[in-house]
C-alpha cells in the first residue's frame, strides 16, 4: 500500500462526501469505514440483510461499528422472490446486485447521503464479476478500485488498524451454489449450518459447496491437515449427514475464491 494511493484514495472519499458505505462485514469494506473514520469523512455504513447474508458477516459489522462509533444502519430484503435469481443462471449476482444497491441508494438518499460507495478493488477484477456491471449501471463508486487497492493492501491496512480480520473474502451465500442449480431457503439453510458448524471447531476461511447430494468442503491450506484428523472429519461428516448429504468430501485444493466460476469456462 503506497503512499501516493492512500493520497489518490482520501481525494476521491473527499470528493463524494456525505456518501454511504454498502457494508458487508468483510474485510474490504471493514477497510474503507476504518479508513473513512481514519480521515474524519461525512460517511455512514448501510448493511443489507437478505436470504443471501452470512449471519457471522452481520454480527462482525454491528461490532465494528459500535466499537469504532460510526453511524451504522440495517435494511432488510428479500431476493428470493425473483426469478432471474432463484434460477442461478450466470448472471444471478447482477440481477442480485440491482435489487440491494437500489435498496441503499434509496436509503441513503433520504438519511442524507448523496453517493453510495462499494469496496471493490484491483484484486476482484481477476475474476468473473457480473455484478460490477449493475454497480456502474447504478452510479455506485469504487474508490478502492480507482485508487489502485489490492486486497493484499486491504490487508496491510487492517492490520495498521488493529482491525481483525479473516484469512479469506467473504461472498454471499448463493456463491456456494453451482449456476443452474435452484435456489431454495432450504438449500441456503443446509450450507449456512453446515458452513457454521466447522467455523466453530475453529476453521476460518470455509466454504461448503452444495452438489447435492455431495457436499464439498473448502478449508485454508495450512488447515488441511488438522481437517483430516480423525476426530474432527468424524464429526464433520457426521453433521452434514444429519443435514441431508450423502456423501461429504474435502477439495484437495483447497479454499479458492470464485471456485464455482469455473464452469463458466467449459459452456
Amino acid at each position: 500500500m503506497k503512499n501516493q494511493n492512500i493520497d489518490i484514495l482520501q481525494k476521491k472519499l473527499q470528493a463524494l462526501q456525505p456518501y454511504a458505505i454498502a457494508y458487508s462485514g468483510g474485510n474490504d469494506s471493514t477497510f474503507l469505514a476504518a479508513i473513512s473514520k481514519h480521515f474524519s469523512m461525512d460517511f455512514c455504513l448501510i448493511h443489507c440483510i437478505s436470504e443471501f447474508t452470512i449471519p457471522g458477516d452481520t454480527q462482525r459489522g454491528r461490532t465494528f461499528a459500535r466499537e469504532h462509533d460510526i453511524p451504522y444502519h440495517e435494511i432488510n430484503i428479500s431476493v428470493l422472490g425473483t426469478a432471474e435469481i432463484v434460477t442461478n443462471n450466470k448472471d444471478r449476482c447482477y440481477y442480485c446486485k440491482k435489487i440491494v444497491f437500489k435498496k441503499i441508494q434509496e436509503y441513503a438518499s433520504q438519511s442524507g447521503f448523496k453517493n453510495v460507495v462499494d469496496a471493490g478493488n484491483v484484486s476482484d477484477t481477476s475474476d468473473y464479476r457480473p455484478g460490477k456491471k449493475a454497480l456502474v449501471e447504478s452510479g455506485i463508486h469504487s474508490p478502492l478500485l480507482e485508487a489502485g487497492f489490492t486486497k493484499e493492501d486491504i490487508i496491510l491496512g487492517l492490520q495498521r488498524f488493529n482491525i481483525p480480520y479473516s484469512k479469506a473474502s467473504n461472498s454471499c451465500l448463493a456463491t456456494r451454489i453451482p449456476y443452474g442449480t435452484g435456489i431454495t431457503q432450504d438449500v441456503l439453510d443446509t450450507i449456512r449450518r453446515a458452513e457454521e458448524f466447522i467455523i466453530q471447531l475453529g476453521f476460518d476461511g470455509v466454504r461448503v459447496r452444495y452438489h447435492y447430494p455431495v457436499a464439498r468442503i473448502e478449508v485454508m491450506m495450512p488447515d488441511m491437515q488438522r481437517i483430516i484428523d480423525l476426530d474432527v472429519r468424524n464429526k464433520i461428516v457426521a453433521f452434514c449427514k444429519q443435514l441431508g448429504f450423502l456423501y461429504v468430501t474435502m477439495d484437495l485444493e483447497g479454499f479458492t475464491s470464485g471456485n464455482l466460476n469455473r464452469m463458466l469456462d467449459h459452456e
